[in-house]
């Protein structure tokens, strides 16, 4: 694939478990082995349908560890019902609830390939309690899913502060948000910032965290 090399399963798991133990994430081998498989099929669906940046040259660092921080900073402990509103290619819905299996997701796409590709990593992966929400965000809320959440993450899907007020129709009076993003898009004003750089990053980012009941 032009702008990257494709990394075998070795590398992979090396590069994910050194990340992860910088990062104090406990990772089980069966989650390991499976977020492989999730980059096997990530690599061949991505040379026919745009999922990710294909000049991307650090796709552990810049996906898969980058969508398990919330792990390392006890935002998400692994029984909630999580949305992942506007999941593109999984991120970061898929590496979280591989690596804690008890989550419940909903991911919330409105682009059918992507929802094609979304659909075949749940069924190759074999998750339990993961499910493809194919929709705009508003017909998503009329079919039923309003207020059924307890967390909903976003990353990169639109600006911050509009996926803050939208993941408020799907968040539980307990909810929170948790937005990807950089500290000067965030509004500091109303919950909390959680910093971070991913190992082997320059780039600080954080964890935006707001709680539905600031937003009603």
């Amino acid at each position: 694939m032009a702008g990257r090399s494709v990394i075998d399963e070795t590398k992979f798991i090396e590069e994910l478990q050194k990340g992860a133990l910088a990062l104090k994430i406990d990772l089980p081998a069966s989650s390991v082995k499976k977020l492989f498989l999730y980059y096997q099929e990530l690599e061949r669906w991505n040379r026919q349908i745009n999922l990710v940046s294909r000049k991307q040259p650090a796709w552990v660092r810049a996906h898969f560890l980058d969508s398990l921080v919330p792990l390392s900073m006890g935002l998400l402990h692994g029984e909630e019902r999580v949305i992942d509103l506007g999941a593109g290619a999984g991120f970061p819905g898929l590496p979280l609830k591989v690596a804690r299996p008890g989550v419940m997701l909903g991911m919330a796409e409105g682009s059918g390939k992507k929802c094609a590709f979304l659909r075949h990593v749940v069924r190759t992966l074999d998750l339990d309690s993961a499910q493809v929400l194919e929709g705009r965000f508003e017909s998503l809320l009329e079919e039923g899913w309003k207020n059924h959440f307890d967390i909903a993450v976003s990353r990169a899907a639109a600006k911050p502060g509009r996926i803050v007020t939208t993941s408020l129709g799907f968040l539980n009076d307990r909810g929170r948000a948790l937005i990807y993003t950089t500290p000067d898009l965030a509004d500091k004003n109303l919950g909390k910032l959680h910093l971070y750089r991913v190992p082997g990053s320059k780039v600080q980012w954080c964890i935006w965290e707001v709680p539905a009941s600031e937003l009603r």
